[in-house]
C-alpha cells in the first residue's frame, strides 16, 4: 500500500491536482473568521504538510509552476501566537515550521533541497520571496519561530534537533531582511518569552555540546583502533561488534547534534549584534550561564585536550572546529565591552588566564577575527583577568557573612534579595528568575509562583549594604 501511494505521488498530473486542491482549501480557511476556524479539521493541516514535505524531498521539480500563496499564508497564520491554539499538536506545529523551511526558504540561503527558487517567490510581488513580501510574515513570523523553537522540545530528542536547526536557519534569513527588523525589535519587549527562548538556547548548548565533546574523543579512539590491524584483530569478535555498534551510535548522534550546535552558535552571533537583544542576555539570571557555556566550549576547542577531537574526515560529522571557534569568538567579542559579562567570565570555573590568552593568539594566527572584533576580544582577555583579581581580593569579605545574607538555594552572597510571597523565604532575584524559567512553582513549598509576584527585601538589602560598607572600610584601614 505504501509503495502504491508513493507511485501516485510521482505522477505529475495527480500531484499537481493535489497541490491546487490544498492551496484552494487553505484559501477557504483564510477567509473564514477566527471563531469558525476553531472547527477546522486538524487532519487538513496534517495532510498538506505531509504532501508538501514529501514532494520537497522526492519530487521537488513537480512543485514548479504551482501557486502556493494561500498555503504559505495559512502556515504563517497558524504558527502565530494569536492562532497557535488551533494547532495544539507539537509535532504538527513543528511540521509547519519545516514546511516553511523546505518550501519557502529561498534556495540561495541554504543547501536545504532542490526545490526550484520560483516556488518560494510571489509572482504578484515582482518575484520577491513570500518570506519578505507577505505582510503577516513580516509582523509575526520571527516571534512565531522563537515560540516554535521552545515548543519542539516536546517532539523527541532527535526530531527536535532537526526542527531547531531549520528554525535557526530561517531566523538567520529573516534577520538579514530589512522587512523583519521591526518584528525583531518587538521581540525583546516580551521579556518573559524571550527569557525562555534565551534560556533554552543556553540549556541546549550546554547539554548538546557536552554530548558532542564526549562522543568525538570516543570516535577518535575507535578510529585509531581500527587503523591498527594488529590491535583490532587481537580483540574478540564480540568485543569488535560491541565497539562497532557503539561507534556507529556515536556517529549517528554527532551527525544529528552538531548541525544544531553550529546553527545555534551562529544564531547567538547575529542576534547579539542588536543591543536590545544583547542586553537581555546580560540580565543577572542569564549572564552567568551564558559566560559559563561560552567558556566551556572555548575550553574544549583550544584547551590542552584539543587533540582528542581530531577525528578522521571531520566534515562528514559537520565538525568544523575552525569555523566553530570563529563563531564562538564573534559572540565573545559582541559581549566584550559589558562589565557584567567580564565579571561573570572571571567567576566561571572554566576560566583561566592561559585559556583566554591562548584563544586570542589562536584567533590572530588563524585570522578568525579582524579589526574591531579582534581588538574587543583581546581587550576582553585583559579585562577578565583584572576582574578575576578584584574578585579574588573581595572573596574574604563574604567569609563570615551572616546566614541571612546568603542565598538558601545556592549558598552565595545575595546581590538582590527578594521575598517569595508563597513561602515567605528570601532568595537572590537571579536565582528565582532562573528557577522559574524551568519550573513555575515556589522551590520551597511547590505552590504556583510568578516572577512579578516576588517582593524586594528592602530592609535586608539595606542591612547587607551597610555590612559590606563596614567590611570594606575596615579592610582599607588595614591595607
Amino acid at each position: 500500500m505504501q509503495y502504491a501511494k508513493e507511485i501516485y505521488m510521482m505522477s505529475p498530473s495527480y500531484i499537481t491536482d493535489i497541490f491546487r486542491f490544498y492551496n484552494m482549501a487553505a484559501g477557504v480557511m483564510l477567509r473564514i473568521d477566527k471563531a469558525q476556524l476553531t472547527a477546522m479539521p486538524e487532519h487538513i493541516v496534517t495532510d498538506f504538510c505531509a504532501v508538501l514535505n514529501y514532494a520537497s524531498e522526492f519530487t521537488p521539480k513537480l512543485l514548479s509552476g504551482i501557486d502556493f500563496a494561500d498555503i504559505f499564508r495559512l502556515t504563517v497564520k497558524l504558527l502565530s501566537r494569536e492562532y497557535a491554539h488551533l494547532v495544539r499538536n507539537y509535532n504538527l506545529r513543528a511540521k509547519l515550521g519545516d514546511l516553511i523551511h523546505d518550501i519557502f526558504l529561498p534556495g540561495t540561503s541554504d543547501d536545504r533541497s532542490d526545490v526550484p527558487d520560483s516556488v518560494a517567490c510571489d509572482p504578484l510581488a515582482g518575484g520577491q520571496p513570500y518570506l519578505t513580501s507577505d505582510k503577516l510574515a513580516q509582523e509575526t513570523l520571527a516571534p512565531s519561530l522563537l515560540l516554535l523553537y521552545g515548543e519542539v522540545e516536546h517532539t523527541g530528542f532527535y526530531e527536535k534537533n532537526g526542527h531547531r536547526t531549520k528554525i535557526a536557519k530561517m531566523l538567520k534569513y529573516l534577520w538579514g531582511s530589512p522587512e523583519h527588523k521591526a518584528a525583531f525589535k518587538r521581540i525583546t519587549e516580551d521579556k518573559e518569552s524571550f527569557r525562555k527562548f534565551a534560556n533554552g538556547i543556553v540549556n541546549e548548548m550546554n547539554s548538546q555540546f557536552a554530548s558532542v565533546m564526549e562522543r568525538l574523543p570516543a570516535i577518535r579512539t575507535v578510529q585509531l583502533q581500527m587503523a591498527n590491524p594488529q590491535e583490532w584483530a587481537a580483540l574478540s569478535e564480540e568485543d569488535r561488534e560491541t565497539i562497532t555498534s557503539r561507534h556507529e551510535e556515536n556517529e549517528r548522534s554527532i551527525k544529528q547534534v552538531l548541525p544544531l550546535c553550529n546553527s545555534v552558535m551562529k544564531m547567538l552571533g547575529f542576534l547579539n549584534t542588536d543591543k536590545d537583544i544583547r542586553d537581555m542576555f546580560l540580565l543577572p539570571d542569564m549572564c552567568p550561564r551564558l559566560a559559563n557555556m561560552l567558556l566551556h566550549v572555548l575550553t574544549k576547542l583550544v584547551g590542552s585536550r584539543g587533540l582528542d577531537l581530531k577525528v578522521n574526515n571531520p566534515e562528514t560529522y559537520n565538525f568544523r572546529p575552525k569555523e566553530m571557534l570563529q563563531d564562538l569568538c564573534v559572540v565573545f567579542s559582541s559581549f566584550a565591552a559589558a562589565d557584567e559579562f567580564q565579571v561573570e567570565c572571571a567567576k566561571s570555573g572554566y576560566y583561566t588566564p592561559d585559556l583566554m590568552n591562548k584563544s586570542v593568539k589562536t584567533c590572530r594566527k588563524l585570522g578568525l577575527l579582524v579589526g574591531e572584533s579582534m581588538e574587543l576580544f583581546a581587550e576582553l582577555a585583559s579585562k577578565v583577568e583584572e576582574a578575576s583579581k578584584i574578585m579574588t581580593s573581595d572573596e574574604d569579605l563574604y567569609e563570615d557573612a551572616p546566614d541571612e545574607f546568603m542565598d538558601p538555594l545556592l549558598s552565595e552572597f545575595m546581590n538582590d534579595p527578594v521575598l517569595l510571597p508563597t513561602s515567605g523565604n528570601i532568595v537572590d532575584r537571579k536565582t528565582i528568575t532562573q528557577h522559574l524559567l524551568n519550573d513555575s512553582m515556589d522551590p520551597f513549598n511547590r505552590k504556583e509562583l510568578k516572577l512579578e509576584d516576588v517582593v524586594p527585601a528592602v530592609e535586608l538589602k539595606a542591612k547587607m549594604d551597610a555590612w559590606l560598607a563596614a567590611k570594606r572600610k575596615a579592610r582599607a584601614k588595614t591595607s
